[in-house]
């Protein structure tokens, strides 16, 4: 979809090839080979196109969990999504547990290196009194939060109210209301010292502070590596079954993967932000009607693909879910085409190539999505649970990936693309070069191998930018010419007597020569 390193140079050579049988017959050879260029040399990589959809993906499902948030008791969500985020990211094998709502469970469990199971209940409320009592039944009076085994889970509390929680739950140690403790210094074992303050909580529930952007940045990081590890797995893969040697299709997985690994953290952070402050309000009445329309059983695919679980009826649960997702989508539009109106302005694409990337760009996301959800509702018939996940993977990507070509293929024949119209100049200046400096196949050979140290970074859009391209280009490809040509061996004439001497053997018994 781009104009980029990788695809100018395979297209150049693809196209160049052809166009160095010797001397005369070049001209024909640009002729026959500038006519088509097929839509998978300029869309992206499937490897790209797999890692943005997956990006989103677990993007929406995220944003779906933490809608939470908004809730009467959202602090509390907030709080365990918030302190088991930060465990996850010192190493800690750490996992949210309490999304089933089940009466007095763990809201989150650490495995810790011997295998034990840590269970934590989460309290954040304003006063340390407050957050301790809230874990204690208001009818009995005891503790209520007890794992399988009988025995009291952590009570997570601020870090701003761990010292007044630990005197708190002192005090109702001694007076017999945690079961199974009696001895008051067990208080510092029961009250974990959360990693978020009371403040910092609230505030990861809100868009526009430094609390929520580094909260969502974090979770970006961790959804961006997801993103960028399918991407660089499925380029390589293709590099390596089209013949590419391993240095580089490990170079050209790596920078693919970095792409979008960017692309999809940036995705992440403007989406939640977005949702925090309300936008998902505004998408639900369509996203209701594209539920109601789709179905309970697509429904229920719909959710399954997301992968949290929920209270909410299918259809309730989709529409949010389609609500986020359409944010999502959003975001991800303008950060893929955010390049492309910068690239507009200075001159270095055309409006017809940005309308162009632009229709591709919001088909491949459209259809890869709806794609996934049919991938989910199929794998779902086969085999619930993994099947969901493989399905939506699957049908994402094969639905983004081909209708990104489709559309490429449908698009191509009203828009010439920036590309196309500059490799058509340099077919046609390097066949000039050819006649001019009389190169034969295996010179025009060693010439199109050197390509790769021209055609790098965004040449192809500098050269669109120029004011004379046909200058631009006789100067990019000359040099290339002159250094092949210094290599030819130095020719010396005969002299007069070596030519009259070679001239009587080859005559001799033909004619007289006197």
């Amino acid at each position: 979809m781009r104009i980029r390193q990788t695809i100018s140079l395979l297209l150049c050579i693809s196209i160049l090839t052809s166009l160095i049988p010797v001397q005369t017959f070049a001209i024909e050879s640009a002729k026959s080979t500038t006519a088509t260029i097929s839509a998978e040399e300029i869309t992206n990589s499937l490897g790209e196109i797999g890692g943005y959809l997956a990006g989103n993906a677990l993007t929406t499902s995220n944003l779906f969990a933490e809608d939470r948030f908004n809730w009467p008791t959202g602090l509390g969500f907030a709080a365990e999504r918030g302190n088991n985020l930060k465990d996850v990211l010192k190493g800690l094998n750490s996992s949210i547990v309490g999304d089933n709502n089940a009466a007095n469970g763990a809201d989150r469990k650490i495995i810790n290196r011997d295998k034990s199971i840590t269970w934590i209940q989460t309290k954040y409320h304003s006063t340390a009194g407050r957050s301790v009592s809230d874990a204690f039944d208001e009818n009995t009076g005891l503790y209520r939060y007890m794992d399988g085994d009988g025995k009291p889970m952590q009570l997570e509390v601020p870090a701003d109210q761990h010292a007044k929680a630990i005197e708190s739950m002192r005090t109702k140690i001694k007076e017999g209301r945690v079961p199974g403790v009696t001895d008051p210094d067990d208080a510092e074992n029961l009250i974990r010292k959360g990693n978020l303050t009371f403040k910092q909580a609230q505030n990861i529930a809100k868009a526009g502070n430094i609390d929520s952007l580094k909260y969502d940045a974090a979770n970006g990081v961790i959804t961006a590596s997801y993103a960028a590890g399918i991407s660089f797995v499925l380029d390589f893969a293709c590099c390596v079954l089209n013949g590419v040697d391993t240095e580089e299709a490990l170079k050209n997985a790596g920078l693919n993967g970095l792409k979008t690994g960017g692309v999809v953290f940036a995705t992440y952070v403007i989406s939640s932000q977005l949702a925090k402050a309300g936008m998902t309000k505004a998408m639900i009445p369509t996203a209701e009607a594209i539920a109601k329309a789709l179905g309970d059983e697509v429904c229920e695919a719909i959710v399954r693909k997301a992968g949290v679980e929920t209270v909410l009826t299918n259809t309730k649960a989709a529409a949010q879910i389609i609500a986020k997702e359409m944010i999502v989508d959003g975001v991800m539009l303008v950060v893929l085409t955010g390049v492309d109106v910068s690239e507009l302005f200075r001159g270095r694409i055309s409006k017809e190539e940005l309308l162009k990337n632009l229709t591709v760009t919001i088909i491949s996301i459209g259809v890869g999505t709806a794609g996934g959800y049919g991938g989910a509702a199929l794998g779902t018939l086969i085999a619930p649970g993994l099947g969901t996940s493989i399905g939506a993977i699957l049908g994402s990507l094969a639905a983004g990936s081909l209708s990104a070509l489709a559309a490429e293929a449908i698009i191509a024949p009203y828009y010439e693309s920036d590309a196309e119209e500059m490799f058509k100049i340099i077919t046609d200046e390097f066949t000039v070069l050819c006649i001019d400096y009389l190169i034969n196949e295996e010179e025009g050979n060693h010439i199109v191998d050197k390509l790769s140290s021209v055609l790098v970074g965004d040449v192809l859009k500098d050269m669109y930018a120029s004011e004379n391209r046909q200058q631009f280009t006789h100067e990019l490809l000359e040099p290339l010419f002159i250094e092949e040509v210094e290599q030819r061996p130095t020719i010396i004439t005969p002299t007069e007597e070596e030519l009259r001497y070679k001239m009587k053997e080859t005559l001799r018994g033909i004619v007289f020569i006197h």
